[in-house]
């Protein structure tokens, strides 16, 4: 059996060239098979971590993704602003544990400026859980023109505690910032910086709602909010809530669960168009090992001769055969699946980077995996041709 395997292994060296590029197809078809489903549920996993500080959102009339988009992510623009007295409605209601105000319309840099209250800084995950948000430095904002930065935002401006800068009017990116000459005259003072979370807030400039009314010059009377994060004391009240909200004209109630839901049927058609082509391309890395097997086959007869001679029993030769193509395929699919996860991280990073949040490395799964598995009894069912063949070989016929 030693002297068996040394002999195939000679064969496998010299064929080494062909066994690398039946390799290399199993791994690219592997990591296409992978790649799209790992970043994708990497992009569910962190919207969802996201948004897991309060139980409805509330916004101006309009798209519902549009409101999670703006007013959750910063990244696009509002579906419009809503009286205060929506905010202090919720705010004032029995049943309320939370009702955070946030007010949008500027940025610094790119990073947008979020008016909010101190209760923003009060949210958590579960009732009994410390605040998600905690400072690194400095203290929370007091008074007008004070901000608490994320910290991306502070990062990548190169602001520290005690530092002063001023804001841009209107909703703009930093190459349009730059050119903008709507800054506002009286300065913020950044009061704290908030420790990373690899949501959004991140990237935010946090200061008092009032900032934000007093710099558009908003009078008493004419005070807006663009969103309300809205957590209630029991689960009957959310949907109290909810409905007394889109009951009214001037907003709505949106649950981010339901608009993740959504859009996570959109990408699950999309994934069924996408598992198409993968099975498209396993199948042709399914025939390149077929091709590979067949070729070797032919290649291997003197080999399987010799070993005849030598004494190997027909059983051996015929488990060797399919030895041989089983560690193909599995190296393949190895190699793919330390490809795929590879590709899906950077991925994940740019695209996190690009979204605003952090996205959580990617998880494989088992349904994941025994899809690309299904290459080994491919390779097995076409190596059996071959291994059979091999049993039947005549050494007098080819030594």
């Amino acid at each position: 059996m030693n002297l068996a395997l040394w002999t195939v292994l000679r064969s496998v060296r010299a064929r080494w060239g062909a066994l690398v590029i039946t390799v290399l197809a199993v791994a690219l078809a592997t990591a296409t098979a992978l790649v799209v489903p790992l970043v994708t549920r990497q992009v569910e996993r962190g919207a969802q971590d996201a948004a897991q500080v309060f139980d409805l959102l509330v916004a101006a009339p309009g798209s519902s993704t549009q409101a999670v988009m703006s007013s959750l992510f910063y990244l696009d623009a509002p579906t419009g602003n809503m009286p205060e007295r929506v905010y202090t409605a919720l705010r004032d209601a029995p049943g309320t544990r939370r009702a955070v105000p946030i007010a949008l319309g500027d940025t610094y840099q790119g990073f947008p400026i979020v008016g909010t209250s101190a209760a923003f800084f009060d949210q958590r995950k579960r009732p009994a859980d410390p605040p998600y948000f905690r400072l690194t430095q400095g203290t929370l904002f007091a008074k007008e023109h004070d901000a608490v930065l994320g910290a991306r935002a502070a990062r990548e401006a190169g602001l520290r505690v005690g530092d002063t800068f001023t804001g841009t009017h209107g909703l703009t990116g930093p190459e349009e910032e730059e050119a903008h000459d709507e800054a506002h005259d009286e300065p913020y003072t950044v009061t704290g910086i908030l420790a990373p979370t690899g949501g959004p807030v991140d990237r935010a400039v946090l200061t008092p709602i009032e900032t934000v009314w007093e710099v558009h010059s908003a009078a008493s009377s004419e005070r807006e909010v663009t969103a309300v994060l809205y957590a209630a004391e029991q689960l009957s009240g959310i949907y109290v809530a909810a409905q007394r909200i889109n009951a009214g004209q001037d907003a709505m109630a949106v649950f981010p669960g339901q608009v993740f839901a959504q859009a996570r049927d959109m990408l699950v058609q999309g994934q069924a168009a996408y598992a198409a082509l993968a099975l498209l391309v396993l199948g042709i890395a399914a025939l390149t090992v077929w091709l590979s097997v067949y070729t070797s086959g032919v290649e291997r007869q003197r080999t399987v001769a010799l070993l005849r001679v030598l004494g190997t029993g027909r059983r051996v030769v015929f488990l060797l055969v399919l030895f041989e193509t089983g560690l193909t395929v599995l190296l393949g699919v190895g190699l793919g699946i330390g490809l795929a996860l590879i590709l899906s991280l950077t991925g994940g990073q740019v695209l996190g980077t690009h979204l605003g949040f952090t996205l959580a490395p990617p998880q494989l799964t088992w349904p994941l995996v025994s899809r690309v598995l299904l290459l080994l009894p491919f390779g097995l069912a076409a190596a059996l041709p071959p291994a059979v063949l091999a049993t039947r070989v005549s050494p007098l016929k080819l030594l």
